[in-house]
């Protein structure tokens, strides 16, 4: 387990690095989109679509590397009052369901970008083949199902904290 740890460490710094530059690049596209808008009576068109389809990108990375941490499924105000078996039971049904929807995504990902690239649909302002963005949704739905699992594998190995007795 200590391999796919440190493998998924590598992943998520390769994540973080992607999600910054592409947050730089996306605020950077928008604002100048906005200034030209405002100084002339034309616009970048083509930067809405490029805009959109990278924040789907950041938005699946952005929650692959939450649930790395946990933080898709913080339900704490059940977790938190559970005992430390019942919490591991929990945390494997809450797994179970995320994978499932996670899978479910990925196959329907994948079926869309196949049906896009044998259709050879491209998109309106770039003339980009469409299944080039699409492809962000199951590889997003992927970073998704391996961090569930990295975060369901350091739950079941996290060991109980002994509760701290006060000298009340």
């Amino acid at each position: 387990m200590k391999a796919y740890k440190k493998l998924m460490n590598g992943v998520a710094e390769i994540e973080k690095i992607v999600l910054s530059v592409l947050l730089v690049f996306v605020t950077a596209l928008t604002f100048a989109n906005v200034v030209v808008r405002k100084l002339t009576d034309s616009s970048f068109a083509w930067t809405e679509e490029l805009v959109i389809n990278l924040f789907v990108l950041i938005i699946m990375m952005g929650c692959a590397l939450s649930v790395r941490e946990g933080g898709l499924i913080s339900l704490s105000l059940i977790y938190d009052r559970l005992s430390a078996k019942a919490q591991k039971v929990f945390v494997v049904i809450i797994t179970v369901a995320n994978l499932a929807f996670w899978v479910l995504l990925v196959r329907t990902g994948i079926d869309k970008v196949l049906t896009q690239m044998a259709s050879g649909k491209r998109t309106t302002s770039l003339g980009v083949l469409e299944w080039k963005f699409q492809i962000f949704l199951p590889i997003g739905a992927a970073l998704l199902i391996l961090h569930s699992i990295e975060f369901f594998v350091d739950m079941m190995a996290k060991r109980p904290e002994k509760e701290e007795a006060t000298d009340d």
